[in-house]
């Protein structure tokens, strides 16, 4: 993963395409932070969401140690509140793939309308697959610092009903520290949507516009002109 990557796309998009400077953004599903921290490094006024309590209260004192200052809330992407509006808002890692069916995935459309000023954009990534035969897809790696090893294992596309398009997947965390191991097991349901799905629902849901996709995290990288893709990234614009 190349955070730094993504934030220079990010960023790349806040000035390509939003109508208006892009000041202050909101992360949803923000997680313990990995995007809103770089963000705020490079000057943006930050609020982030998440559904988990202790992500926030992780994050809050990651960006404590920084010195930075933003606005978190624990909430459900569904119902998406802050205190005033945001020039841009930001989904990432799939996280939208938590919500199940297209009433949910509509229901936040038009949250993230709400909280986005006219003319800002919401930009987020979503896994996908090119076929629903294809088998479970898996990746590994493993990082080290200091005496603390941890090898982590992925893999998505598992127990595939092609009906509703969920699936679970599921994950494996091992730590090794001064010679004490621990293991963490994690599953949990996901769900594809189609780009030409996805451009139905955000006309469905009303108040964004679509704008450009590409085929991970590269401007040059167009997703019709991609072989294969595995993850859209969409810009899209509140009108």
């Amino acid at each position: 993963m190349n955070r730094k990557g993504e934030v220079d796309f990010l960023v790349h998009c806040f000035t390509r395409y939003a109508r208006g400077p892009v000041r202050r953004v909101v992360d949803i599903a923000c997680g313990t932070g990995p995007h809103l921290v770089r963000l705020a490094d490079r000057g943006y006024e930050m609020a982030g969401l998440d559904l988990s309590a202790r992500n926030i209260e992780y994050l809050g004192e990651r960006l404590a140690q920084k010195g930075h200052r933003a606005e978190l809330a624990v909430g459900d992407m569904r119902d998406v509140r802050l205190s005033r509006p945001v020039d841009a808002a930001i989904c990432m890692q799939d996280s939208q793939g938590h919500l199940l069916a297209n009433e949910d995935l509509v229901a936040h459309l038009r949250a993230v309308a709400r909280v986005v000023r006219p003319g800002g954009l919401y930009v987020f990534d979503r896994y996908m697959a090119s076929s629903w035969t294809n088998p479970a897809r898996s990746w590994s790696w493993s990082r080290r610092r200091g005496r603390l090893i941890v090898r982590a294992s992925f893999s998505a596309l598992n127990d595939v009903n092609p009906v509703t398009q969920v699936f679970r997947e599921h994950m494996t965390l091992e730590a090794i520290e001064n010679g004490t191991r621990r293991v963490y097991r994690q599953t949990h349901l996901s769900r594809m949507v189609f780009p030409q799905e996805l451009k139905a629902l955000v006309e469905l849901a009303g108040g964004l516009e679509f704008v450009q996709w590409f085929f991970g995290f590269k401007p040059h990288q167009i997703l019709e002109r991609s072989k294969h893709p595995l993850l859209m990234v969409v810009v899209l614009r509140r009108t």
